[in-house]
């Protein structure tokens, strides 16, 4: 029996020369530089930052509207998403931006080694149910492939989430500790969210493969309120820009994990 396909994902067609899908996410490994090249101009700085999870690409237009000289790319898995977001960039005229409808489990088949600068992974789903733990995208798998297509010793990944557990999970491949507060909180502490933390014994071990690529440059439990890493990030394209999930929490005075990461 074969899976209805989402119509949204024939319509990308309609916004072909910038969103993609099927095999033409394959296409261009490795001459994404020279679509921008050709889309932007002599004014294009050489550089792409890439943003797993761009959903309709909102967040990622109003960021790419302000640095024209950058491209952007939005991968998302969800045809209509990223035909929402295709709208948006055609009507915002922006050139620096380009969709993906795909996986980022196929990074090292979309991306050439070496070939992106930044990349961004924002509020990503934590599969947080004991049967889907082996389904993050955070993983030694995933990471090794990162570090395969960041270009070189400046190159970073930036992860934000709402949810406790999924930072532990990754403080735990880093062999990192986790904040003492965690589990004997003050009047002081960030409020977190209990049902979401997650126990020692569910934890991934430290990956001695990951740690050897990577050099963490910050790691803060409450990024908002967290001067040290406000500063750090200013020269981020994002810095200053909060997603939809970060505004909610926010109102909720809830913190936002924020893990950052650079090529060795």
């Amino acid at each position: 029996m074969s899976v209805r396909r989402s119509i949204y994902a024939d319509r990308l067609n309609d916004y072909a020369d910038f969103a993609f899908g099927d095999e033409q996410v394959f296409a261009r490994r490795g001459d994404w530089r020279a679509l921008f090249f050709e889309r932007i101009g002599r004014s294009y700085g050489n550089r792409i930052v890439l943003e797993i999870g761009c959903f309709n690409a909102a967040y990622l237009c109003a960021i790419a509207n302000k640095h024209p000289d950058c491209a952007f790319i939005g991968l998302d898995w969800k045809a209509k998403s990223v035909h929402d977001g295709a709208k948006r960039v055609a009507e915002s005229g922006l050139k620096n931006v380009a969709l993906l409808r795909g996986r980022a489990q196929d990074l090292r088949r979309i991306f050439a080694d070496c070939e992106v600068d930044e990349m961004w992974l924002f509020h990503p789903d934590p599969c947080d149910r004991d049967v889907e733990l082996k389904n993050r995208l955070i993983s030694e798998l995933f990471l090794v492939d990162v570090h395969a297509i960041l270009r070189n010793s400046t190159s970073t990944l930036s992860l934000k989430t709402d949810h406790p557990g999924y930072f532990q999970w990754v403080l735990s491949l880093f062999g990192l500790a986790e904040p003492a507060w965690f589990h004997a909180p003050d009047a002081k502490s960030p409020r977190v969210r209990r049902r979401d933390s997650m126990t020692a014994a569910s934890l991934p071990p430290p990956s001695a493969a990951v740690q050897r690529r990577f050099d963490v440059t910050m790691n803060s439990t409450d990024f908002w309120n967290d001067p040290a890493a406000i500063a750090h990030t200013e020269c981020r394209h994002f810095a200053g820009e909060t997603t939809l999930y970060e505004s909610r929490f926010n109102k909720k005075r809830q913190p936002i994990y924020y893990f950052e990461i650079r090529k060795r």
